[in-house]
């Protein structure tokens, strides 16, 4: 018998134990408030492990699900829980086994099945997945994190294990591909208050399951990736190694050490680009600080030339001095100027700078006011 005949004679096996599986789950009571919790998630995970995708299948199901979509002469659809069900089975095999665009399929269905609050979180793994678009990853990320605070009379994702590891990995996938963004205070606080949210999803499957040593290894190796993110290598390091060792045994478990590794690899890079930065960051002090030396000595050098010529011009003591204290305030303001133009330019993010060099005008203007206030009311 050919290997295609084996597959045809396996199909309508699998097939009709995913029905009978759908069927049952379609009936779960409060269908709507169900799906949304995490328990019917790992539900419809555990029947799409136990099952290979193939485009036969794949076929039946969509069969099925758009059978199940139909509507009669009243507008009323045969049995909506039941094509979610299916679709959600399906979508899970699609995922796992990266058979095919799953992402396309969820936006096929998005439609369909958007008054299930899950069908968010099944778009968010869609683009988690498959999306390379980084205005579209950072869009998600802004979805995601209002879907982790989502709490109504049908559902409550803060406390969803499977949405918060979404909205985190997310963050990670965003933010390893732009590194630099982590500069920006605002950027930067997104990668914490993913931690935050990772780490309570850790404290969640504890006190579900009782045991620490027993939490879904998945959410350590999240952890160290948005603590290396943040720059705590050895910490985020720590937490991947783990993560590794808890993989459960499985025919599986090379491909996932492999997978975690990579990411291992990957802080060595991330850590040695933010040394680099920091070089370059020094360096541009380092460039700052020159600048600002040159524009002072600039400034001395016309101060000692003004006074020169004041000296050869003016005879009377008291007009002399008030001249020289003009010209001095002038200066004054001219320096701040310059220097807190330099300040702008290389963005200086130390406060202090801006404030002694606006005092530096300040007092600049000042000491201008002043003396050319005595030289006209002498004159």
């Amino acid at each position: 018998m050919s290997t295609t005949e084996q597959n045809k004679d396996n199909q309508p096996s699998s097939f009709e134990k995913i029905m009978e599986e759908s069927v049952r789950l379609s009936k779960t009571a409060d269908f709507e408030k169900a799906v949304n919790i995490r328990s019917f998630e790992i539900e419809i995970t555990d029947i799409a492990k136990s099952h290979l995708i193939n485009e036969d299948l794949k076929s039946n199901l969509l069969r099925e699900i758009n059978a199940n979509l139909k509507t009669d002469e009243h507008g009323n659809t045969r049995n909506k829980p039941l094509a979610f069900v299916l679709f959600f089975i399906l979508f899970s095999m699609c995922r796992r086994q990266n058979y095919g665009n799953f992402l396309t399929l969820a936006q096929q269905y998005d439609e369909n099945f958007n008054e299930y609050e899950i069908m968010k979180h099944l778009l968010l793994m869609g683009i988690l997945n498959k999306c390379t678009s980084q205005f579209a990853l950072f869009n998600a990320i802004m979805e995601a994190e209002r879907l982790i605070q989502l709490q109504n009379d049908k559902c409550d994702f803060t406390t969803n294990q499977g949405v918060i590891n979404v909205y985190c990995s997310l963050v990670c996938k965003y933010f390893e591909y732009n590194l630099e963004e982590r500069n920006d205070p605002e950027r930067r606080a997104i990668i914490a208050n993913a931690l935050k949210w990772i780490n309570k999803a850790i404290e969640i499957d504890k006190k579900e399951i009782g045991d620490s040593q027993k939490v879904y290894n998945k959410f350590f190796l999240i952890r160290g990736r948005l603590l290396i993110l943040l720059g705590k290598y050895e910490k985020g390091e720590a937490d991947i190694l783990y993560a590794i060792e808890k993989i459960p045994a499985s025919e599986d478990r090379a491909s996932e050490i492999n997978e975690y590794n990579q990411f291992l690899a990957k802080s060595d890079i991330i850590h040695a680009y933010d040394l680099n930065e920091k070089k370059v960051g020094d360096l541009e002090k380092i460039k700052v600080n020159n600048y600002k030396s040159i524009a002072l000595m600039t400034t001395l050098l016309g101060f000692l030339l003004g006074a020169i010529n004041i000296f050869t011009t003016v005879t009377d003591t008291f007009t002399l001095a008030m001249l020289m204290l003009c010209y001095f305030g002038l200066l004054m303001v001219l320096v701040g100027t310059i220097l807190i133009g330099f300040t702008l330019n290389f963005r200086e993010t130390k406060k202090r700078f801006y404030v002694y060099d606006i005092l530096l005008i300040l007092v600049g203007i000042a000491i201008l006011a002043v003396s050319l206030i005595i030289i006209l009311n002498k004159g």
